[in-house]
């Protein structure tokens, strides 16, 4: 139970810390399609409203 806790708190972490350091969005996280179809398929649809806030 402490493993899954550990493995979760490390999650939640690293997705702050990419929030907030204003990385780039991975290219996978670009598309309408899931990553798995990406894979096979080749193909992309870009989603729309994807815009990082700036203050």
């Amino acid at each position: 139970m402490w493993i899954l806790l550990t493995l979760l708190v490390i999650l939640v972490l690293s997705s702050m810390y990419r929030e907030y350091s204003n990385l780039p969005t991975p290219d996978h996280l670009k598309c309408k399609e899931s990553m798995l179809q990406q894979m096979f398929s080749d193909k992309c649809t870009p989603r729309n409203g994807i815009i990082r806030k700036t203050n």
